[in-house]
């Protein structure tokens, strides 16, 4: 095995602690979530798992900048995830 593809394996074995890492320090604050259709939800990320499920508390719904709806708790599912942000 060369150099290269050493340096490849262990990068892509550590991308999921990265990840879990990222998402487990953001658990209990604001994020913005987008998916698809151009919304936006706001508000405290609650839980993910690991097919990007999310629960959010306290959350805001935006729809082409517009605020259209609030909600207490809000799960989003993962398939329908774009990106998870920090608010």
């Amino acid at each position: 095995m060369s150099n290269t593809e050493t340096k490849v394996q262990s990068e892509e074995s550590q991308t999921p602690d990265i990840t879990a890492s990222f998402l487990s320090s953001i658990t209990n604050k604001p994020v913005n979530v987008k998916i698809y259709d151009d919304f936006i939800y706001t508000g405290t990320l609650a839980s993910i798992d690991g097919y990007m499920n999310i629960v959010l508390q306290n959350a805001e719904e935006i729809v082409r900048g517009k605020s259209t709806n609030t909600y207490e708790e809000i799960f989003i599912r993962g398939n329908n995830v774009l990106y998870i942000s920090m608010a």
